[in-house]
This record gives structure tokens, sequence and C-alpha cells, in this order.
């Protein structure tokens, strides 16, 4: 089976699309018939038709021109021919071949058929050609090639993959590879690629997965090839075949770009929204005040409303019109709540309304998301129509009053253009495009100025050239009240204290993000800066490190005599006992004697019988667990998820004590005589019980893992190695 392909060569730079497309006579050839004399196609009656294009085509064998005059190139529809070429020798001794093509549609599609004289045979070209009205394919300075090749194989060919360019740490946009690959009808295809050591690299079928390797960044390459491995018997069919081209991968190169990775944009603070009176207008928000990471030289801020269902959900009314118009009115509309977002529920219900009277009613279209509305009325032009929505998503009921005036006969917007009607009452105003170092005061409009109730948003700020990693987001609700006791007022709590800057706050309906109450904090931002401290008294366990045993006493105290405490245990002293059973974590609010207060924090760590942390010792590690043993107690390992214990110093048994382990998951206990000099010391008179445990040495040494005057058992399948 011989392949056919149009060689885009030279000429396909100075194409547009459109053109090109017509240039992708690129396929498999079907040998219609062998041994076939020339088939003296008739050329088509040109007067027949309406719209003609124009081809200028040569053939090559094996990509040698086959300057044959006998060659003929024909296109059909069907079986009705609809162009055939006229070989004519040029100048330059190139056979090249025109052909007018005819159709009655400006736009077809053919196929093409080619006699090929030295061989005496006629081929199919697969796919079809695609016809455009007044088109030229090709020029006799540059003619469109068609090749053929013996043996009926087409080698593959890559188009080129445009450069692709990504963020340091995320992967690469998939490459379907079968989008570039130009190959024979039937070819089994097998992708591969050259090893890249930057670059992380897998096909799934012709899908190109790419991510570099962590650390990676700036510019690297890679080869990719397609082989088919289709085998065919060339002979059978007549000549011979070069499969050392035929047969050679199709190779293509790609360009990966890998960004370094540089700061978010961050919302610090969070943007904290407003509560008004009605009739008042809201603050602009000068956005950049509140995003306070990004060092990029612009920023995109947008914003979405936040859509949520009424509580408790509104009843869909079963709005009706009952009764006949004179006259009607036809409106083609999309329903917006701000311009981020479009009502698309099948549950939605429009209706328009004169006078509290339903005048018109309809649902969303399912194919276009649009709302056809037939509004009734008198031949009367002025009466003002109110809409009213019923919104599935938001399970309540919304309103524009006189929306539009009623006009007999007319229609308001078309499928094209549909009249846009905006149902939130408060928007936010962002710039469609990104904003120079980030500086921007947005406003936020009231568009109902009779409106009572809230409207929420969620903000972001977003990197312009890799929005969907480098963004960050935050939520703000806007509130209008009829008075002003409905409104709190909420102070700024920067360090996340409990305690607000009095010097920084917002009226609002609801508490916004990091903002708190009351105003007692005089160093807002300083969260570990203070001029008081705990003091920790621990009665348990390894003296002072952090850590105590179950339900034993701890005295915690501030330092300094102050006018009031109040501990989070409710306590009002300058210190308290505790017992805690598990880790806790304590605070006290110490008054100043001035406007402001002071919150310490601490936290208890209590110890358990369970070794959690690997660690020489520590909080779980294998010596603060035993500190907290009583006798004749049993210590256990956190496995899998902690395996065993690295001793660097010596670790005394002073007390009974069973280490048990697991059959098919033995701790493993290492002595580092690098770093200790002794191993494991069982005192006089204590008993160190090993079940299922593995004890072994580190570094050469005289010492033994466990020495000492006490008494040493071993059950299960226990190990003890000093090497």
């Amino acid at each position: 089976m011989s392949t056919v392909v149009v060689n885009m060569g030279r000429w396909w730079q100075g194409l547009n699309f459109q053109s090109a497309i017509l240039l992708a006579i690129l396929s498999t050839v079907l040998i219609i018939r062998s041994n076939a004399q020339n088939p003296n196609w008739t050329p088509p009656t040109g007067s027949s038709f309406q719209f003609t294009a124009n081809v200028i085509a040569v053939v090559e064998l094996s990509d040698v021109p086959s300057n044959d005059v006998g060659d003929v190139i024909a296109f059909f529809d069907g079986n009705d021919i609809r162009g055939r070429g006229n070989g004519a020798q040029l100048a330059n001794g190139t056979v090249a071949h025109f052909i007018t093509l005819y159709s009655n549609q400006a736009a077809d599609t053919f196929s093409i058929k080619v006699f090929h004289a030295a061989t005496n045979q006629v081929y199919e070209v697969q796919p079809i050609f695609l016809f455009r009205s007044q088109n030229v394919t090709g020029s006799v300075d540059e003619p469109t090639v068609i090749h053929i090749f013996p043996g009926n194989i087409a080698p593959l060919s890559l188009l080129s993959v445009m450069p692709r360019t990504q963020l340091e740490g995320y992967p690469f946009d998939e490459i379907d590879m079968n989008d570039y690959l130009i190959q024979p009808e039937g070819a089994l295809v097998q992708w591969s690629f050259t090893p890249n050591p930057n670059l992380m690299v897998n096909f799934t079928g012709s899908i190109l997965q790419v991510s570099a390797f962590n650390g990676f960044t700036g510019q690297t390459q890679l080869m990719v090839s397609a082989t088919n491995l289709n085998t065919f018997n060339a002979q059978s069919r007549g000549g011979s075949t070069d499969r050392s081209s035929i047969g050679a991968p199709a190779e293509t190169t790609i360009t990966f770009n890998v960004t370094p990775i540089y700061p978010a944009p961050l919302w610090e603070p969070a943007i904290p929204g407003q509560g008004i009176v009605t009739g008042s207008k809201f603050d602009s928000i000068p956005l950049h005040d509140f995003e306070n990471q990004f060092t990029g030289p612009k920023i995109t801020y947008d914003y979405i409303p936040i859509i949520e269902e009424a509580q408790p959900n509104e009843i869909k009314p079963s709005w009706q019109v009952t009764q006949s118009f004179g006259s009607t009115m036809s409106v083609v509309a999309r329903l917006d709540y701000t311009p981020k977002y479009q009502f698309h529920s099948d549950d939605d219900l429009l209706v328009a309304m004169v006078n509290g009277e339903v005048r018109g009613a309809a649902t969303r279209d399912s194919e276009n998301g649009l709302y056809y509305l037939s509004v009734g009325g008198s031949p009367v032009i002025g009466d003002p129509v109110e809409l009213k929505l019923y919104s599935g998503a938001m399970k309540r009921i919304l309103s524009i009053d006189s929306a539009f005036l009623f006009e007999p006969y007319a229609i308001l917007g078309t499928d094209e253009l549909p009249t846009v009607f905006e149902f939130s009452p408060i928007v936010p105003v962002v710039p469609y495009e990104p904003v120079t170092n980030g500086i921007y005061t947005m406003p936020v409009n009231i568009l109902q100025t009779d409106f009572i109730g809230y409207a929420s948003f969620t903000f972001f700020a977003r990197d312009p050239v890799y929005p969907q990693y480098l963004f960050d987001q935050t939520n703000a609700t806007f509130c209008i009240v009829t008075d002003s006791s409905e409104l709190t007022i909420y102070y700024e709590d920067a360090d996340e204290d409990g305690l607000g800057n009095p010097l920084s706050f917002t009226y609002n309906c609801t508490q916004p993000t990091g903002y708190v109450t009351n105003n007692e904090d005089c160093n807002d931002g300083e969260t570990n800066t203070s001029a008081y401290a705990l003091v920790i008294t621990e009665n348990s366990g390894i003296a002072n490190d952090g850590v105590v045993c179950t339900s034993t006493n701890v005295t915690i105290g501030v330092d300094q005599i102050a006018p009031g405490y109040l501990w989070s245990t409710g306590e009002t002293t300058q210190s308290i006992d505790v017992n805690p059973a598990s880790t806790t974590i304590y605070t006290v609010t110490v008054t100043t004697g001035s406007a402001c207060n002071d919150v310490l924090v601490d936290t208890i760590f209590v110890e358990g019988r369970i070794v959690k942390n690997s660690a020489n010792a520590g909080f779980n590690s294998l010596r603060n667990v035993l500190a907290c043993l009583s006798e004749n107690d049993t210590i256990s390992y956190d496995l899998p998820n902690t395996q065993g214990t690295t001793l660097t110093e010596a670790l005394n048994f002073n007390k009974n004590v069973v280490i048990i382990g697991s059959l098919t998951l033995r701790p493993h206990i290492f002595i580092d005589f690098n770093a200790a000099t002794n191993g494991m010391i069982i005192q006089t008179g204590k008993t160190l019980s090993l079940k299922d445990i593995d004890i072994e040495a580190i570094g050469l040494t005289s010492q033994s893992v466990i020495s000492g005057p006490g008494t040493l058992e071993i059950s299960g399948e226990t190990h003890i190695s000093n090497q």
C-alpha cells in the first residue's frame, strides 16, 4: 500500500490556518488497481458549476521528482470528477500539474486519485481534500508536492510542537502527540523519548506527560519519536522498499522552559468587608493595602459572588399569568448575579410584574441558558415592569424594581445580544486587565437603593502569568441594615492573639476573618513581644525538658505581678497548678494596667507509654517514655510509623520494664558507640524484659550493648548483637 503526503515545505509559513487545512492531503494511499492503463479521466464541464479553486502540484516517488507528463492527478466527488490535472514541463524540467476544481458549494470535500505512469498504477488518496472557493493551493515557483512511496508504505512524520513553559514545581500541560502526527491509515504507532536528566517523562498512549525534577529551572529539550510497528510485505505488493527510510522513526524536539518559583500574592490582612446603614455608601477599598507579598510587576484582581442557599429556604412561588392581554412585548434575557455569575439552574423561574400582577413567566432555555419572556400589557407605553426571579441555586426570591418600561410589540434583546439583568444588589468593580504594582482602589456599588441584607464575595489576587498556581483568596461580606445598632465594630487582630487593634476596625454584620470584638491589643503585630513571661515548674519526668508524665502536677505562673490575670482554666491568680492527662495548651490574659492586655500561651506536653520518636531523647522518645513509667510497666512502639531508636548516650533502667515489639515487625534499638560510652545499663535489683526486639551496636567497641548488675530476660524473636 503506497502513501501520498503533501510536503508543506517552504510555503507553509506563508499560509493562514484555513489555507493550511486545504493542504492537509496527508495520509494513506490505497492501490485501487495494479498494472492499470491510463484511466483517461475526463475533466468536468466548468459551466455546470458555480465555484472554482486551483491546485498546482508535482508528484515525487521516494522523494525523487516524477517528471513524467503521463502522470495524472484527479479530484472526485464520489464518482464524479471535479478536476483533472494537465502535466506541463517547465523550463527547469519540472513537470507541474495544473488543476482547476469545480463545485456548486463554496466549501466542499473531494477525494484524490493519482495515476503514476512509470509504475502504471492508480492510487486513491485519503483523507479528503477540503475545497474552498477561490483558493489557490501551491504555485509555479512552489508547487504542492504529492509523495508516492514504493511498497505502499508511507513514513511517519511529526509536525513541530511549540515550546512549553511552566512554573517550577508544577507539571507541564499534557500533550497529545497524535495531534502532531502525520501517519498512514491503520498505522500502529509506538511512542518513545530520549531520556533527559532534567525531566520526568511518561507516555500514556499518545499522551505525553512531562514534569521537571525538583530544583531544575531553565531551558531543556526532549526528543520524542514515533515508530510504525505495522509489518508490511512490500514485495508481495510489487516493487521494492527501502525499509531503512520507510521504517525510520519520526522525531521532533520539544523545548521545555521551567521558570523559577516566586512568591504568590497574599491577602494579609484579609479584606474585612463592611456594614452600612441604608442610605450610606460603602467605602472604596485600596486592595494594595491588603495584598502584601507579591513582587511581580502586575497583579490581576478578581472575585466571584458566594452563592449559598437562604436559611431557611424560601418556597418556590407558583407564579402564573392568569389573563389575556391586548398586546405583548418580547424579552430575550440573560440573568446575572454580578458580571461574574450567570444563573443557570433548571429550577429558576423568572416573572414580569406590573402593579403586582404577573404579566409573563419564563424558565431557562437548556440549550443557550437564556430566558424568553413574553410580557403582556395594554397598548399604552410606559408601565414600569418589575422582574422577580426565584433562584434554584439560592432558594430565594430576588427582584429588580422598574427593570424596563413596557412597550407594546417591542423586542428587547436577541439570542446574539441578550438584555442583561443584574440581580445582585451589591457589586464590586475590578479591572479586567492586570494592574501595575497591584495598586487599585475597588469601588463597591449599590445597585438597589432599597436593599436590606448582605452579599458575600470571594476575592482573588493572581499572578497574571501563572494565575492557576500563584494566587490567594479571601472572603468578605458587605451588608446594609436599617439601624446602626445592627452593626458590630470588629478590630483587626494581626498577631492572632485574640486582642484587637483599637486603631484598625470595621463595622459589619458578621465577623470578618482576622478581626475580633475587643480593642485591647496595644502591640498588634508583635505577638511574641511582651513584658511578661510564663514560668513552668515540672514535677515529673526528665527535669525542665518541657515534658511531664501523665496526671502529674505542673505549676504555671506569670513571672511578674500584674493588675489582673485570666487563665484558660478560669482561674485569676498569678500562677496555677494543673495535672494534665494529655498534652494541653494553657493561656493567660494579663491585664497590664493600660487599655491593653497581653496573652501568654504555653503547651504542656504529656508523655505516654508508646515510643513515637526514634531520636536519643525528646518527647515520645524511648528515654522520655522510660522516665515516666511506673514499676513493671510495658513500653511499645508506634509500629510501623516508628520502627526503632538510636541511642547516642547510655540509657539507665532503674525500674522493672518490659519492651515489647511484634514478631513480624521487630523494633530495632541501635547503640551508637561513636557517641555513647555505654549502652543499656540495668541497675541492681531491676529486670529488663525484651520480647521481639532487635538490639545492635553501631561502630567498633569492646562495650556490651546491655550491661549492669540487674537481670535481662529475653523472649520471642529477640536478637542482640555487639557488631
